[in-house]
């Protein structure tokens, strides 16, 4: 493409496209394309734009792509926000596109375009790629085409000349003072056609992060954080609350990393109080300002926006930290925010990478262990590492050094309805390094479906703090052992259970499987596979524990408090279409466990009491159960009935 001619005889209709899945729940819910709104508000800022294009509609859904095809009217260009949830998804409209309008200019960009000219030549549909931030370079690429000037002169794109791609010279984007999507109702039009969506938004403060992790595609960006405007910000709150808005993630790096962060959530807090809108606000905290991370945890929690914060690790390797440019505050330090947290009624929760170059299986599961004895029950999450294209890992120089192998296997949106797709997207994660081998992998994940479903869900919570503290058994020990037990006893619910997980997990070094659990029982929602353990386990609860039984009494606890210890747990998890349970023993178990999940250890009192729990909800449809307690609730201790003190009465007799 040398020079790129237009007839100014009418507006030219452009299109943007940041498709996404319906979120499934009470209501449909979706998220506003705000990456493509942020390019189209700065564009249509600028006269000679608004005078030669005319923005006719932004696609913000999956939809059937003969349909979304159908829809488009003369298209002069379409331009297409790119990340791992919608990359093969936008490739294949694209190229259907392009068939039913070959004059039509496909643009990509976002997160999931690579540096260079590889996708152009790998795709010969898609004519113009934006590397990097698209704001300013969108407004300069549709001025170029207005005034017919030459694509060479506009930094940060690849384009063809003569068929030949060529990729322009890169520029660092210093602009910061970007005008709104929401403020200049760039989703007027959505909102209107869609009155019965309940919609989530991204707020953005300031852009960029001081960090330079080796997973994260904003590590080689090296620029600098830019804060918005502060009216702005303020704005954009009032349009959340005005539109009711139902969710806020914050896309902010390092909430709470600056003072002003705290008038932010106070505006977030004033809205909700206006009219309930927004009700709730997830963001991303500063890991470095724990004072600033802890005000803003506490004022979300007593206002409901947010009822858990994140206290994270990616990992507690050493070595892995080195090769991932990355440190972590101590472990000391840790478990005394997780005590102030908890004295203050908030809960935490940690997350975690496998697979990171330089962690080995013992060190991830000691890890987990770790962060167990420092008190973190309530969640532990275990992400995979997934090479994204921008990222220091998918350089080829580090995948060298730290002998990084890789397998394609099918992305899963969790919580999200579980529809057939014609149109499959994929992540490259990454299944072995030079001190983690493929074997190791499988086995790391077993271990984290256990840990994730037996203690941070509560199955087996109560045993492994006793042991921990009674028989100073490990518990990574605990879990280790715990599933090597279940895949040597065929016959029993967690050998059917954890064998098939096993063999699920042995067959993604070939990419054959999607890691995700789905029964229509609970909704047709695909579920985490330690939430799918827990599902499976709840409704054959009796024989579970019938079973296990043989496993626990291999730790030789004294008989007396074994048999009311096993009552005690089995009592405590709540399932459905129950109203509650009243409990009489010798122990007090509750206070001691209370004592146990706090880190502050008090020896089991012989004393004899009655434990009444009588929960403000009882779930009689299994959807409805899924979804409140496991979906929503997990992070708020919600699938124990002792994870909600109010609805807790302990009486000493």
């Amino acid at each position: 493409m040398q020079r790129i001619e237009l007839i100014l005889l009418e507006l030219k209709n452009i299109y943007l496209v940041q498709a996404a899945e319906q979120f499934s729940g009470n209501t449909k819910a979706a998220y506003l394309p705000y990456a493509v709104g942020t390019v189209a508000a700065k564009a249509w800022s600028n006269k000679t734009v608004r005078e030669a294009f005319n923005l006719d509609r932004i696609v913000f859904l999956r939809e059937p792509i003969e349909q979304m095809v159908d829809s488009l009217n003369d298209p002069f260009l379409i331009g297409f926000s790119n990340y791992i949830w919608n990359y093969e998804y936008n490739k294949a409209v694209a190229k259907k596109i392009k068939v039913t309008f070959p004059e039509c200019l496909i643009l990509f960009g976002g997160h999931n375009v690579p540096s260079g000219t590889s996708l152009l030549e790998e795709c010969d549909y898609i004519d113009i790629l934006i590397h990097g931030e698209g704001e300013e370079v969108f407004e300069k690429l549709l001025c170029t085409l207005a005034s017919q000037g030459s694509l060479s002169d506009i930094p940060n794109i690849s384009y063809r000349q003569d068929g030949i791609p060529l990729q322009t010279t890169p520029v660092a984007i210093s602009g910061f003072d970007y005008p709104s999507p929401y403020t200049n109702s760039i989703f007027k039009d959505i909102l209107k056609e869609h009155p019965d969506m309940q919609f989530s938004a991204i707020l953005e403060s300031n852009r960029g992060c001081a960090n330079n992790c080796a997973f994260c595609d904003w590590g080689p960006l090296k620029t600098k954080v830019r804060m918005f405007p502060l009216e702005r910000v303020k704005e954009d709150v009032k349009w959340f609350s005005e539109n009711k808005i139902d969710y806020i993630w914050g896309a902010d790096a390092n909430f709470g990393q600056f003072d002003r962060d705290i008038q932010i959530a106070e505006w977030m807090i004033e809205a909700k109080g206006h009219n309930g809108y927004p009700s709730r606000m997830k963001v991303n905290y500063a890991k470095y300002n724990s004072r600033n991370v802890f005000e803003l945890a506490r004022r979300f929690s007593d206002s409901d926006l947010s009822k858990s914060t994140t206290i994270s690790f990616q990992t507690l390797s050493n070595e892995a930290l080195k090769n991932i440019g990355r440190r972590n505050m101590t472990m000391d330090h840790f478990s005394d925010l997780i005590k102030l947290y908890r004295a203050s009624g908030i809960p935490t929760y940690s997350e975690m990478i496998l697979a990171l170059p330089g962690e080995t299986y013992d060190s991830f599961t000691r890890g987990i262990g770790m962060l167990l004895d420092s008190g973190q029950h309530s969640v532990i999450e275990v992400y995979d590492c997934v090479m994204l294209p921008n990222s220091i890992l998918a350089e080829k120089d580090y995948i060298d050094k730290h002998k990084i192998k890789t397998v394609r296997v099918p992305f899963v949106l969790y919580h999200c309805e579980a529809v057939d797709e014609d149109i499959i997207e994929y992540a490259d994660i990454v299944i072995s390094t030079k001190s983690m081998s493929k074997e190791d992998w499988v086995k790391c994940k077993l271990f984290t479906v256990a840990v994730q479903s037996m203690h941070c869900l509560g199955l087996l919570r109560c045993f492994s703090i006793y042991l921990h503290h009674e028989k100073q058994i490990a518990y990574s020990d605990f879990y280790i052992k715990l599933v090597q037990w279940y895949l040597n006893r065929p016959g029993t619910l967690g050998y059917d259970i954890f064998t098939e997980i096993h063999e699920l997990l042995q067959k993604m070094p070939q990419g054959i499987n999607a890691q995700y659990f789905y029964d229509t029982s609970y909704g047709d929602v695909r579920w985490y596979l330690d939430e799918g353990a827990f599902f499976r386990i709840i409704s054959d609860i009796d024989r579970f524990y019938d079973e296990t039984k043989a496993f626990l009494n291999s730790f030789a606890i004294d008989e007396d408090v074994f048999e009311q210890l096993l009552d005690y747990q089995k009592s405590i998890v709540r399932v459905p279409d129950n109203t509650g349970f009243s409990i009489t023993q010798d122990f007090d178990f509750y206070n001691y466990i209370l004592h146990g999940l706090n880190n502050d250890y008090k020896p089991l009192e012989k004393i004899k009491n009655t434990l009444t729990c009588s929960p403000n909800t009882v779930f009689k449809d299994l959807t409805e159960y899924a979804r409140e307690i496991v979906w929503y609730g997990r992070r708020l201790g919600r699938t124990l009935y002792t994870g909600n003190p109010e609805s807790v009465a302990v009486k000493y007799l």
